[in-house]
């Protein structure tokens, strides 16, 4: 299975694509990438090649209107993508379980970390929770009555160029805002952000550290990172905090 795309198929009757690395381990790393990335970016494709080195367990997916997964990407929201993530957790947990989630993933990582005990360590990387509040607070009156009868925006990223979200993707983030009070994990957490991060400022990652509940926590602010902490370097520092947590 190690190296072959394989297709499962989830309540939504949406065909969901992972790869799932079974070197028999007691302990399995999830990956959960960000919004409109897939499973073989340069983090995902990383981390295959890390946990193969330290025989981990290793799951990685595309969300659906992601990569090789079906569905539209304009149809999905927060609360589809998260009950995706819930699926595959549930149904490849060994028994040690740690989670990495990048960006919109980090969102998504601690609302499955808050609702499930098995969840034994967590990995943030830029992580994104209530960005969808964030970016709608910015836009004016005119915008937001704009966005509602477009049914889609375009955000402004000078980095990886302006890209597309969807009003209902918007609005379903509502219901799942978390750092307007105490985030009730109790398991290992580290939180790695770029100091020139221009998506998600790493100030989010400072917010997320004093809400959180567990006493084993870190923030590691990456001096000259940016949003995707993707380089070599930024890597290393991924691998030895997962290290610390396993």
């Amino acid at each position: 299975m190690n190296n072959k795309v394989h297709h499962l198929k989830d309540v939504n009757n949406e065909m969901l694509a992972y790869y799932f690395n079974n070197l028999n381990s007691n302990t399995t790393l999830f990956f959960f990438g960000g919004y409109s990335s897939d499973m073989t970016g340069t983090k995902a494709s990383a981390l295959n090649d890390w946990t193969q080195s330290m025989g981990i367990n290793y799951l990685r997916f595309d969300y659906s209107g992601h990569g090789q997964s079906s569905g539209e990407f304009s149809k999905g929201t927060l609360s589809k993508w998260l009950n995706e993530a819930n699926y595959f957790f549930d149904k490849f947990k060994s028994e040690k379980n740690i989670i990495v989630g990048s960006s919109m993933g980090g969102w998504i990582a601690l609302l499955v970390a808050i609702n499930n005990d098995d969840v034994n360590g967590l990995i943030g990387i830029a992580s994104a929770p209530d960005f969808t509040k964030n970016e709608w607070n910015r836009l004016s009156e005119q915008e937001k009555s704009n966005f509602k009868s477009r049914g889609s925006i375009l955000f402004p990223d000078d980095d990886y160029g302006d890209y597309e979200v969807f009003y209902e993707f918007v609005k379903d983030g509502f219901k799942h805002e978390i750092l307007d009070k105490k985030i009730n994990i109790l398991c290992p957490v580290r939180l790695l952000h770029g100091k020139l991060d221009k998506v998600i400022s790493f100030h989010v990652s400072e917010i997320i550290l004093n809400k959180l509940v567990t006493s084993d926590k870190n923030l590691i602010v990456v001096e000259d990172g940016d949003h995707s902490l993707s380089r070599q370097q930024d890597l290393k520092i991924l691998f030895e905090n997962i290290k610390e947590i396993l």
